[in-house]
């Protein structure tokens, strides 16, 4: 049985008519399926805890951007349940690195139908006994304030909405002094971002981690040392192509 969970805000309605064209398809097939369609995150997360809870179903397709995956990932992580996306957000990241960000609601139905499923890595965040999953990006620092004020620009989407974001926190933002351990080896740095990638974009295709792959069992550090304001402003354009890798300031 599937189970259709829409994020009816998502690309200016755009999630809610495409799990509409989605439910024909199925309707069409005559599989059976519930749709989710909640006016609130807290309604649509508590809609998914006990409908998961029942057992009954086998998967999971999300229609919206990244935030709604992020819900979703929390709840299935402990279950057999497969998980697909219809891309209707502003950012569509994880729509991306699976491949599915293109692909029109026909293609995605018959992708989605097929019995088969690839495993990705999740990643996990443990802070006292509160646990949280992720399958993009973990951002700490500059990006992270970006990502924080482009949330609050509701009138801007994509690479745009995260360009301005930046330009805004550039202003404010002070490196921090960071302790943490990668394999073992314990590392402290005064930086202006540290990042954690399992997939390799954010903030809509922005390519923070080139080398990151979700199914290869690693997840990749990038560390940003400080740089003036004007150095950073220089070097974030090149987030989009993913060669600020090169820069003598960034270690991955």
């Amino acid at each position: 049985m599937w189970l259709l969970v829409v994020n009816q805000r998502a690309g200016k309605k755009k999630g809610l008519i495409l799990a509409n064209d989605f439910s024909k398809l199925i309707e069409q097939k005559k599989y059976k399926y519930h749709l989710i369609n909640e006016n609130s995150v807290e309604a649509t997360n508590q809609a998914l805890k006990s409908l998961l809870e029942t057992g009954e179903y086998s998967k999971v397709i999300a229609f919206g951007g990244d935030g709604l995956v992020h819900l979703c990932i929390q709840h299935i992580i402990s279950t057999d349940v497969s998980f697909g996306v219809v891309a209707a957000g502003s950012g569509n990241d994880f729509s991306r690195t699976v491949g599915t960000h293109k692909k029109s609601i026909t293609q995605l139905f018959e992708l989605y139908s097929n019995e088969s499923a690839s495993r990705v890595d999740v990643g996990r965040i443990s802070c006292g006994n509160h646990v949280t999953y992720y399958v993009q990006v973990l951002s700490t620092g500059f990006d992270s304030m970006v990502n924080s004020y482009a949330n609050g620009l509701k009138f801007l989407r994509g690479k745009l909405k995260y360009t301005v974001a930046m330009l805004f926190s550039l202003k404010k933002f002070q490196p921090i002094d960071y302790q943490f351990s990668v394999d073992g080896r314990s590392y402290s740095k005064n930086a202006m971002l540290l990042s954690i990638a399992n997939g390799y974009c954010y903030g809509g295709g922005m390519k923070i981690n080139p080398f990151a792959k979700n199914s290869d069992g690693f997840l990749n550090v990038l560390i940003v040392e400080p740089v003036s304001r004007i150095k950073l402003l220089a070097l974030f354009p090149r987030i989009f192509t993913g060669s600020h890798v090169r820069h003598p300031k960034v270690s991955t």
